[in-house]
């Protein structure tokens, strides 16, 4: 399995005399990079488009498609890569990486793009730059990771100064992130080929790390046994197996507790660039509430760790009691109008973050329709808006069933073929009685 973890690069380059290089300098540097590998990809379609017209020609002459290998040598990827790979400062596996990439996407899109359904591709200047396996190298001093990148050639170091290869500080804000690192560390990930961008927002370069590890399936996993996962206010994960009476609860106090004391400072900082002094004017608005937006990326961040945070203990949760099945509802977000902050929280993150782990550890991901799973009886299956006349109890008008309304709605959730079951008991509860006589 291939993943990815986003991380911001401080820049900690010399150069041939041991001077530490100006971060702007860098930045330079490997923005040329960035507007050569655009004209090497544009350059690369400028090629495949070439051949596709060949082989169109060649086809009408004689009904049969001309052999890459017979005609150009070898493959189309690597007759686009020796035409290419002179004149730029791109260390060479990164080169051919973006190469073979390009010539691949268009393979993919050639049907479409003759069809004239889909443009001829085409690549703009803010390229992420591509970054062979082979040309990164992670390592750890005095408490911080760092990353090496080979991004020059030969050539290219001559012409920048650069004595070795890039190096970098990685900003490391998330446990996650931190365990990811230590493992490519220590070889239990692999690191893949990734992918270098400039953050105009942040004014940092950020790498797309990725690595890859093998499935560790569960062998004990049952996939019948079945774990319900509700997402709400209240608590924003409840899950149980179904029939058991133990749960896995996260109430939304850390939620709110964080939501009272950010909210009020965002409002506070939003108040003032209404009077803020000469060093925030700026030239308008944006320089104003350039406060009030670190608060929002403080919040992004926080609901990204805490998503990570939630869903790594439920999926412990279920590989303690050898659940090989998780259902969850089909839910992009809290449409609740009583709570804001909540609203806004990326339940759909959650449930990406819940799925990729489990995947991880050989658990299988269902998703159904949510629709009554709160309003029914998960004893005696009624179906009713009245047995839930609160926002927090399950009281069923029917069999007289009182339990926690999350906890009800989650062993409904973890039942198999649930949709069906709510179905088929709502027609039988519409179809009139028959009377005795």
């Amino acid at each position: 399995m291939t993943k990815v973890t986003k991380v911001y690069l401080i820049s900690e380059q010399i150069d041939k005399d041991g001077n530490k290089i100006d971060f702007k300098k860098i930045s330079e540097l490997l923005w040329n990079l960035q507007m050569q590998t655009r004209d090497i990809k544009n350059k690369c379609v400028q090629l495949c488009w070439e051949w596709l017209n060949f082989s169109s020609d060649y086809y009408k002459k004689s009904e049969e498609y001309p052999k890459e290998k017979d005609t150009l040598g070898y493959t189309l990827s690597g007759f686009v890569y020796d035409r290419i790979k002179n004149g730029s400062d791109l260390y060479s596996s990164n080169l051919s990486t973006s190469s073979r990439d390009t010539c691949t996407a268009f393979s993919n899109y050639k049907k479409e793009m003759l069809k004239g359904e889909r443009s001829v591709l085409s690549f703009k200047a803010n390229q992420p730059l591509d970054i062979h396996n082979k040309a990164i190298k992670l390592s750890y001093e005095n408490g911080n990771f760092f990353v090496a990148l080979k991004m020059l050639n030969r050539a290219g170091k001559e012409k920048y100064g650069i004595k070795d290869d890039l190096r970098f500080r990685m900003q490391v804000r998330d446990k996650s992130v931190r365990t990811i690192l230590e493992r490519l560390m220590n070889d239990e990930y692999k690191v893949s080929a990734s992918k270098l961008m400039y953050d105009k927002k942040k004014k940092l370069w950020k790498l797309n790390l990725c690595y890859s590890f093998d499935n560790h399936v569960i062998s004990t996993l049952d996939t019948e046994k079945i774990m319900g996962v509700d997402l709400g206010v209240v608590y924003p994960i409840m899950a149980s197996v179904n029939g058991d009476y133990a749960r896995f609860s996260i109430k939304g106090g850390e939620i709110e507790a964080f939501r009272s004391r950010v909210e009020a400072r965002r409002r506070s900082l939003l108040n003032q660039s209404r009077y803020c002094g000469d060093g925030r004017i700026g030239h308008g608005r944006k320089k104003r509430t350039e406060p009030a937006t670190q608060i929002a990326d403080k919040i992004a961040r926080f609901r990204d760790t805490t998503n990570h945070k939630y869903s790594r203990a439920l999926i412990d949760y279920a590989i303690k009691n050898g659940c090989g099945t998780i259902q969850m509802e089909k839910l992009t977000g809290i449409t609740s109008s009583a709570e804001h902050f909540l609203k806004e929280w990326s339940y759909f993150d959650l449930q990406t973050k819940i799925e990729s782990k489990a995947k991880e550890a050989g658990i299988k991901v269902v998703y159904i329709n949510p629709k009554f799973t709160s309003q029914r009886c998960n004893k005696c299956g009624y179906i009713h808006t009245d047995n839930r006349p609160v926002q927090a109890r399950f009281c069923c008008q029917k069999c007289g069933y009182e339990e926690n309304a999350d906890y009800n709605a989650s062993q409904n959730i973890g039942t198999k073929h649930i949709d069906v079951i709510i179905e088929e008991t709502l027609k039988m509860q519409c179809e009139p009685e028959t009377p005795t006589e």
